[in-house]
């Protein structure tokens, strides 16, 4: 009897530990039934399911974008449906291009028509992903700001007017981001 017991134990136990490990993945996140997880960006680190802006601030190294559009006042349209695909310049490519014109943060930010220009000139109001940009080369996106940027394309190396990218098809619910190492300054004519 106490032998029965012991094997019905041991059964029990071993149920208990099948299932609990059912329950979770080795890297402690959630089963593999958890459909709240996207793959991979290009970046190489998971991300949540959100739009543009969500998705550019859990990159790391998009804040000064980020933050310019706040100062614009021009963030929430970017919180919409879309389709967006936004060309965003590091926070290094930012630093690089207010130390080139001359100019602190703040000076730039507290010039909020200069400022949305810039920035409407990285949004265009249509999801492309980057093998659809590399088939633009020589060709132009028409950016929110209604001016063209212009697209080209030298091997893996694709540049949006003088940037290039560096990072790709970064999956947001409402578009993709494409990491740029420079800030597009729009024509002025």
């Amino acid at each position: 009897m106490l032998r029965l017991l012991t094997r019905r134990s041991v059964a029990g136990l071993m149920l208990v530990v099948l299932i609990a490990a059912g329950c979770s993945d080795d890297d402690g996140g959630t089963a593999a039934t958890d459909t709240t997880k996207t793959p991979p960006s290009a970046s190489g680190t998971p991300k949540t399911p959100g739009d543009v802006l969500e998705v550019a601030a859990a990159e790391g190294d998009l804040n000064t974008f980020l933050s310019a559009l706040g100062a614009a006042e021009i963030m929430d349209g970017l919180h919409g449906p879309g389709p967006f695909t936004v060309f965003i310049p590091t926070d290094a490519a930012f630093s690089g291009y207010l130390t080139k014109a001359g100019m602190s943060q703040a000076e730039l930010f507290a010039d909020k028509a200069l400022l949305r220009g810039v920035l409407e000139y990285h949004i265009v109001n249509m999801s492309e992903t980057a093998d659809q940009v590399m088939a633009m080369a020589g060709q132009s996106f028409t950016t929110a700001a209604g001016k063209p940027v212009q697209v080209s394309v030298d091997g893996d190396t694709v540049m949006v007017g003088s940037a290039t990218v560096v990072r790709y098809d970064v999956g947001a619910s409402n578009g993709v981001i494409h990491v740029i190492d420079g800030v597009l300054i729009p024509p002025t004519s």
